[in-house]
């Protein structure tokens, strides 16, 4: 083997500079940042369309262009020029894609502004309508058609809202977008017979073509988001590709000769800081000579330092995978443990335990994100115990709000006895203890009398405070052994079980009522307050609460009529009176509507002429059995239950119509009387009415007469005012019932009268008592001083005429000389009257001539009266 020549001893490096230039290397690594800077620019502005972001993608491109103009105009070889030029190209395309995308993202946008415009539009338009309909105690009242349309309208905005701007949603939201897009369409198509009847046609055509665009709208802005998610991804996928690309191909100089030999697998993106190590001397000659076109052979040198450089390649090799697997696993274990102590106390809180903390550890990112954590479960711990404590306070109240309530539901407000309901509750209670016993249980309904004038006279809050001392009263007096309530107003109620007898019923209640004899103090005032009391006992008077209950109100009523402070025991008479004075006003309230109600007509003869002009119109209810009922029968009735008013206007408006009848036909003098109720004159457009009537008729105001009851003066000096009026204007005005009253000589004095009606009580005994003659001789005479025309009522024998027909002048009413008729009948009765009214006189007198001559003192005083 020769020995090898000192200059073969040199040695050769395999590669002839494996360290890149500074510039190659920066360059490449400038033009990767480059992209992924306009990547990331590009995503900017494709989210947010601002100021900013259109400055950072102007950046870009100018940062993009500077490098991809400094990589490809480096000295390089001239095999790598095709290369630089296809990636420039590349770069030119990655460019005019950037471009679309953020084209694509603009035209979207308008598309969305377009949207919204045309459904807020629409939204809004839908709200005017709901704004303009009815409002009734603050609460809005629309037709069901604008509420669903406006309803739908929120749901497409409230999933449309919800959509992200990138585009980036999942099927579901889309379907959910999509189905609040077909709700509104069915609602309009479904609700549109009612929208065009609301809001027109024209609404609803405008409604129509704004959910049409809205639609296609939607559409489109559908497809883009679909078109851009697609854009993005393939931009995405060509940034990648671009920067892998910059970094494996760079200049030819990274490489020798462009060649595929152990640096080509070097990542061109890092600067190469090995060099390789030169070989041994027999193999720098043997390369030598392999370079001069000579044949190289091994020498033994050669071969066995080849062993040992795969050796350590090798060991080197393991060392490094060692290294990086260690390293991996330290990487794994410094991001799963904190993840999983993160998971676990996340469920822990989750659960409830919201004082769990996480234990730091790992990588840099991962030990923030756990203090972070920490933090939060603080904050969440402490405003645990804040809610915690809220509730706790909220529970507080709710139970005491409860409470209260419950005891509002359960007592009255003023007196804080028990209400109505627990003393229903209580009396079906005390029922229920005294069936197996056979014992009583007494229920004393009561009654304050005439409370009102206290509420008038004192005020309603003293009013209040009577009730309170009234209640303890009560209470004191029903004991421990009694149960006090009050039903409202001025009624109270006291049970009573384990009573024996009605007996003893009687007992408690008179002491009760003798209780309320004594004064009761209020407010240093001393009040004498009497009530009536109205006692019903089980089970004689009812097996159940209510059944008590209605019959000692009916007990109450029987004693309130027989003068008030009185105690009263049911009896089933009373029930039955109640019974049919409720069927009584309850047939009443239909009596006009049905037209049951019809005047009749009797007249009112003048004893010196034997002519009449005078009738009085009388009221019957025709019953639907056929019978007339007479106005005895229920004007006592309509007056409690204030039907009295539409009656007697009935009969006001039929009175006058009936004599414009007459007066414009076939009786012209004719004068009808027409009873009123006091009530009438309380209302100040009475006089109003009357004087309308008598116009819309064309009747003059003579030809009515007012008949009236001498307890109009109850009602104070505004309905005589009244009177006085309707004299003025030529209104007639009698006084009826005459003679019975306690004030019938101060009706004479204070009312405007122009008749009077003696009352059939004091004509019925004329003609069997002195005294009666005497009386009514006088006060004919009283009248007729007066300047007033007298009229005697219920004449219904002979001799009580022959006695009249000699206190001329006088008009004579009665059964015997007329019963009431119909108006139809009434002219053919009035052409007969005279001569019937004759006869009567004249058998009166013959009558008078043949009888037995009366006593000695009638005689006397029969001859006083009639001559004076």
């Amino acid at each position: 083997m020769p020995i090898p020549s000192p200059a073969s001893t040199v040695a050769r490096p395999l590669v002839t500079s494996t360290a890149l230039p500074q510039t190659d290397s920066l360059s490449a690594k400038s033009l990767i940042a480059a992209i992924e800077h306009y990547e990331v620019a590009i995503r900017s502005r494709l989210n947010v369309d601002i100021e900013d972001s259109d400055a950072q993608l102007a950046s870009a491109v100018q940062e993009l262009e500077r490098e991809t103009q400094t990589y490809v105009s480096q000295p390089n070889h001239p095999a790598a020029g095709q290369h630089l030029e296809k990636l420039r190209q590349r770069l030119v395309e990655y460019r005019s894609r950037g471009d679309d995308l953020v084209r694509a993202a603009d035209s979207r946008q308008n598309v969305l502004k377009n949207f919204w415009d045309r459904f807020n539009a629409l939204d809004a338009r839908t709200k005017a309508s709901l704004a303009g309909s009815w409002k009734i105690f603050g609460r809005v009242i629309a037709r069901k058609s604008l509420v669903d349309l406006n309803t739908s309208l929120d749901e497409i905005r409230r999933d449309f809202a919800s959509l992200p701007t990138t585009g980036l949603y999942d099927q579901g939201a889309l379907d959910a977008v999509k189905l609040s897009e077909r709700a509104l369409t069915v609602s309009l198509q479904t609700n549109e017979v009612a929208l065009t009847r609301s809001q027109g046609e024209t609404w609803v055509e405008q409604t129509r073509a704004d959910l049409a665009r809205i639609n296609a709208l939607q559409e489109s802005l559908i497809l883009q988001d679909a078109q851009r998610r697609a854009a993005e991804g393939s931009f995405l996928k060509e940034s990648l590709s671009l920067m892998a690309l910059a970094g494996a191909a760079g200049p030819p100089s990274m490489t020798h000769g462009g060649s595929s030999d152990a640096t080509s697998g070097i990542d061109a993106t890092q600067p190469l800081k090995t060099v390789a190590k030169p070989i041994p001397s027999v193999a720098a000659s043997g390369a030598a000579a392999e370079s001069l076109g000579e044949p190289a052979t091994e020498t033994a040198s050669s071969v066995e330092g080849k062993p040992k450089n795969f050796a350590m390649i090798f060991w080197v090799s393991a060392g490094v995978l060692v290294l990086l697997l260690w390293v991996s696993i330290r990487t794994v274990m410094s991001v799963v443990g904190p993840v999983r102590r993160i998971r676990a106390a996340t469920l822990k809180i989750a659960g409830g335990d919201a004082g769990v903390q996480v234990m730091r550890g790992g990588i840099r990112e991962l030990d923030d994100l756990a203090l972070s954590f920490n933090q939060m479960a603080e904050q969440l711990a402490e405003a645990k115990a804040l809610a915690r404590n809220y509730q706790n306070r909220l529970e507080a109240k709710v139970s005491l709000r409860t409470r209260e309530l419950q005891h509002l539901a359960d007592h009255d407000p003023l007196t804080q006895l028990p209400n109505r309901r627990q003393l229903l509750m209580h009396l079906k209670e005390a029922i229920t203890r005294a069936e197996p016993s056979n014992s009583c249980v007494a229920v004393f309904f009561i009654d304050l009398d005439n409370f009102k004038n206290i509420n008038d006279s004192l005020g309603h809050a003293f009013g209040d405070r009577v009730l309170g001392a009234i209640a303890e009263r009560l209470r004191d007096r029903a004991g421990p052994a009694g149960f006090a309530a009050r039903l409202g107003g001025d009624e109270f109620t006291i049970v009573c079980d384990g009573v024996m007898n009605a007996e003893a019923v009687t007992t408690i209640g008179g002491d009760l009522v003798r209780a309320f004899q004594q004064p009761l103090a209020v407010d240093g005032r001393y009040l004498m307050i009497s009530i009536s009391v109205g006692v019903s006992l089980y089970p004689d008077h009812g097996r159940d609460a209510e059944a008590l209950l209605r019959a000692a109100d009916a007990a109450l009523f029987r004693a309130k009529a027989l003068g008030r402070s009185q105690l009263t025991l049911f009896s089933p008479v009373l029930l039955e009176a109640a019974s049919a004075k409720f069927s009584t006003e309850q047939g009443l309230r239909y009596a006009l509507e049905r037209g049951e109600f019809e005047l009749v007509f009797q007249p009112e003869v003048d004893a010196a002429s034997l002519s009449t002009h005078v009738v009085e119109a009388l009221l019957r209810w025709r019953l639907p059995d056929g019978r007339r009922a007479s106005p005895s029968e229920f004007l006592g009735i309509a007056e409690e239950s204030g039907l009295i008013l539409e009656i007697s206007e009935w009969v006001l408006r039929t009175a006058i119509e009936t004599a414009s009848r007459w007066h414009h036909g076939a009786w012209p003098e004719a004068r009808v009387a027409i009873n009123l109720s006091s009530r009438q004159l309380l209302d100040t457009r009475f006089v109003d009415q009357v004087l309308d009537l008598l116009q819309e008729h064309r009747l003059p105001a003579h030809c009515i007469e007012i008949e009236l009851t001498e307890n109009v003066l109850q009602t104070g000096a505004a309905t005589i005012e009244v009177l006085r009026q309707l004299r003025g204007h030529g209104v007639a005005i009698a006084l009826d019932d005459f003679g019975t009253g306690y004030s019938s000589l101060a009706s004479l004095e204070q009312l405007p009268l122009t008749r009077v009606k003696l009352d059939r009580a004091l004509i019925a005994g004329i003609h069997l008592s002195a005294r009666s003659a005497v009386i009514t001789r006088a006060l004919i005479g009283l009248c007729h001083s007066l300047g007033l025309e007298v009229t005697a009522e219920g004449i219904e024998c002979r001799e009580q005429l022959a006695l009249l027909t000699d206190l001329t002048p006088i008009y004579l009413q009665g059964y015997l000389l007329a019963r009431p008729v119909s108006a139809e009948e009434l002219l053919s009765v009035i052409a007969g009257l005279a001569n019937h009214t004759a006869s009567l006189v004249l058998s009166s007198s013959a009558a008078a001539i043949t009888d037995d001559a009366p006593t000695e003192e009638f005689t006397v005083m029969h001859r006083r009266a009639v001559q004076g």
